[in-house]
């Protein structure tokens, strides 16, 4: 920082500037406030203090602040998305986190990785708010893949300002504590299975792993809802198969739209049907289950019967029903077979 006897008194602000302090003022009073609602003290001083401050430091971080409070100032007052233009601060923000990716450093692993949060916590309603093509998922996941990548770098070896979970606990590789306390086995729904085995005739089939470890951590996720439940509990569960479980080569097979992916990612999709009804998930399973369907080949179709279902249901105990008849041994529903 340059002395301020040094600073000239230059120009008035222009319009970019002071849109940009308007937005830091709506992130720090209104936006910041929002997402720290339920974390513990130690999160909510990482997003409220030390994201800001470090932000003064690294433009990337800024510009990735900028959009997270463009986003929500647009999202819940959606008279002022007409007049702020989201396509220049994303496709900035974008542009300077890849750049930051690069060319990471001990000196900006921190600011690249709350850069990545920021925007991973925004990318559903990002895309929705530009109409963006294609699966929003697959940039939320791109995202939250690069997250995982961040906290297991070889090159970051000293402790992180950013390394509490949503339970306030330290974690150098998982952000929301994997599914160790879910004491049921892994299983694989039954349409997915059979999707699956559609190539088991072929020893030598490519990602095999990666498929399988994704449906069997997903079966494990359907099974919470067997039994009475937190809410709050399963939304971070299903925050978790993506953050901590699912292979980063099975984000690379959804970008591809690999079939099989696509199918796992569907069922998945539809569990978002239990998120919180907030702007962050808004519209999400409808329009990537839908392009899901307008994608995949017609040969694929018999494994949606689950995720098509999902759509149409708001009864959430109706719809974990529904689920848990999917795994196998649980008495498949007869509108199932």
């Amino acid at each position: 920082m340059p002395c301020i006897q040094q600073l000239s008194e230059g120009p008035h602000y222009s319009a970019k500037h002071l849109l940009d302090l308007r937005l830091m003022h709506h992130y720090s009073v209104f936006a910041s406030e929002y997402f720290t609602r339920k974390f513990p003290e130690k999160v909510s001083i990482e997003l409220k203090v030390n994201i800001p401050r470090l932000a003064l430091e690294h433009d990337f971080l800024m510009d990735a602040l900028l959009l997270v409070s463009m986003i929500h100032l647009g999202c819940t007052n959606p008279i002022s998305l007409e007049s702020l233009p989201v396509y220049l601060y994303r496709d900035q923000a974008l542009r300077a986190l890849r750049k930051a990716v690069a060319d990471i450093s001990q000196q900006t692993i921190d600011a690249v990785r709350g850069a990545s949060v920021l925007l991973a916590t925004v990318s559903f309603a990002t895309d929705r708010v530009t109409r963006q093509p294609g699966l929003w998922a697959a940039n939320w996941l791109t995202h939250v893949a690069g997250q995982r990548n961040f906290r297991t770098s070889a090159s970051h070896r000293q402790k992180s300002t950013l390394s509490y979970t949503q339970d306030g606990m330290e974690s150098p590789s998982h952000l929301y504590k994997s599914f160790t306390d879910i004491p049921a086995p892994g299983v694989i729904a039954i349409d997915i299975q059979r999707a699956l085995s559609r190539e088991e005739h072929d020893n030598n089939w490519p990602h095999r792993t990666a498929l399988y470890n994704a449906a069997l951590e997903l079966g494990r996720l359907i099974t919470i809802l067997e039994h009475p439940y937190d809410e709050s509990w399963l939304e971070k569960k299903i925050k978790a198969w993506a953050f901590d479980v699912v292979p980063s080569e099975f984000v690379e097979l959804v970008r591809q739209a690999q079939p099989h992916a696509l199918v796992i990612l569907a069922y998945y999709l539809a569990l978002f049907k239990f998120l919180p009804d907030t702007w962050t998930y808004e519209g999400v399973a409808n329009h990537d289950i839908e392009h899901i369907q307008k994608t995949i080949d017609p040969t694929w179709e018999e494994y949606l019967t689950v995720p098509k279902m999902a759509l149409q249901m708001d009864d959430r105990i109706a719809l974990a029903q529904v689920f848990v008849s999917c795994l196998p041994g649980r008495g498949q529903d007869p509108e199932l077979q």
